[in-house]
C-alpha cells in the first residue's frame, strides 16, 4: 500500500473522531442549540433503571416503593397520577407521569412526608437530612432505590 493511500484513510479517521464526538455531546444534552434542563429528575428514567415487571395478575404489592402497575409499559412505578403520591411514603405530592416518579418542587410539600421534610433539588423527592427529621422509632439512612445521595426515614436497627 502507498503512503498516498494511509495519508487519505487519515481524514477519515479524523472524521469518525469527531463524529463521535459530537454525538457524545449531542446525547449528553449539549451544544445542540438548547441548554440542558439543570433541573430534570435527576432518578434513573424507567429505560435505565431496574425496574420490577408486573402484569394485571401479578401487581407490585411487594414493592413498597414501587406499588403501581404500568401496564402500558409492564413494570412498577411509583405513580401514574397524582392521587397514587398521596399514601405516605410517596417521595412527593405530584407525579411525572413519564417517569412514574412521585416529586416534589420544594420543602413546603414535604411538610409530614413519611420520608422527610427537605424536598432534595437534585432528585426533586421528599427526604430527611438528619435522624431528627423522623419519628422517634426512626432514622434518616440512605436510600438506595434512588441512585442518589438521598436519605428517607427507615425504622431504627434494633439494639
Amino acid at each position: 500500500m502507498s503512503s498516498r493511500a494511509v495519508g487519505r484513510r487519515r481524514p477519515c479517521a479524523v472524521a469518525a473522531a469527531l463524529l463521535a464526538a459530537a454525538a457524545a455531546i449531542h446525547a449528553c444534552g449539549g451544544d445542540d442549540g438548547e441548554a440542558a434542563d439543570a433541573g430534570a429528575d435527576a432518578r434513573p428514567a424507567p429505560e435505565d433503571a431496574a425496574l420490577v415487571e408486573c402484569s394485571a395478575d401479578d401487581g407490585c404489592a411487594a414493592e413498597p416503593l414501587t406499588p403501581v402497575c404500568d401496564l402500558a409499559r409492564t413494570v412498577c412505578v411509583e405513580c401514574l397520577s397524582a392521587g397514587d403520591c398521596q399514601r405516605s411514603g410517596s417521595f412527593g405530592p405530584s407525579c411525572d407521569q413519564a417517569s412514574g416518579y412521585c416529586g416534589c418542587e420544594g420543602d413546603d410539600e414535604c411538610a409530614g412526608n413519611a420520608n422527610g421534610p427537605t424536598c432534595n433539588a437534585d432528585a426533586r423527592a421528599c427526604t430527611c437530612l438528619l435522624d431528627t427529621d423522623c419519628a422517634d422509632d426512626e432514622e434518616c439512612e440512605l436510600e438506595p432505590y434512588l441512585g442518589l445521595d438521598v436519605r428517607t426515614c427507615h425504622p431504627a436497627a434494633a439494639q
